[in-house]
């Protein structure tokens, strides 16, 4: 692409490309959803911006008018399933009134099958985004937001049971945080993302069981 053709396309990219109008909206997410389509297929090495203006129906014109880069439409994509994981785990966990044994399991319950749900949908590009956060440092600085995010709405709620009584005040709240999630995380890895079998509601049953026993969990004596 030639100096000038590149100049034109950042000129468009900052008068249109955040999707200002319902129109650009509708592309830029056009574009997205064609994106994760060949990077699913191709991987990110092997995907061209070719292949996804094709999947997408639209010139390349197109495409540099809201994203300079294949790198830069891939973060989008990324960016989309990062939302889509922190929406489906904001379960609210050991707040104020949780002395009810079976609302908190209930909502732990929830989350951890949220969690699992939405990793086995997006299974192909959490596995690229595991490999492109060791290229590309804004790709890794999110997924260590992300992770950080998750262990300090955890280790919140354990201090939060903590104080109402149900979790012993010796166990230290973040480190504890930082275990559970990577027991999650790492389970759904081999169980979705690498094909290791396991019977669907034991292994979410199981996983919400090892959660509570981690933590000392004990519900209030009525």
């Amino acid at each position: 692409m030639s100096k000038s053709t590149l100049g034109t396309a950042k000129a468009r990219r900052e008068q249109y490309g955040q999707g200002g109008t319902e129109r650009g909206r509708r592309t830029r997410a056009l574009l997205l959803a064609a994106a994760r389509t060949v990077f699913e297929r191709d991987g990110y090495l092997d995907a061209r911006v070719a292949d996804i203006v094709t999947a997408a129906g639209v010139s390349h014109g197109t495409f540099y008018t809201y994203f300079d880069s294949k790198l830069q439409v891939f973060r989008g994509v990324i960016a989309e399933v990062s939302a889509e994981i922190q929406d489906a785990v904001t379960v609210p966990l050991g707040e104020r009134g949780d002395r009810d044994p079976s609302d908190f399991v209930r909502r732990l319950d929830l989350s951890n099958r949220r969690f699992l749900d939405v990793y086995r949908k997006n299974h192909r590009m959490l596995m690229l985004m595991e490999q492109m956060a060791t290229i590309d440092p804004e790709v890794g600085e999110r997924r260590v937001l992300g992770r950080r995010r998750h262990i300090e709405r955890i280790a919140a709620s354990i201090r939060r049971l903590q104080r109402e009584g149900l979790v012993p005040r010796d166990l230290d709240p973040r480190v504890a945080a930082g275990a559970l999630t990577s027991m999650v995380a790492n389970f759904a890895y081999h169980w979705l993302a690498m094909g290791e079998a396991f019977d669907e509601e034991l292994a979410k049953s199981t996983l919400t069981r090892m959660w509570l026993g981690a933590i000392g969990y004990t519900p209030a004596r009525s």
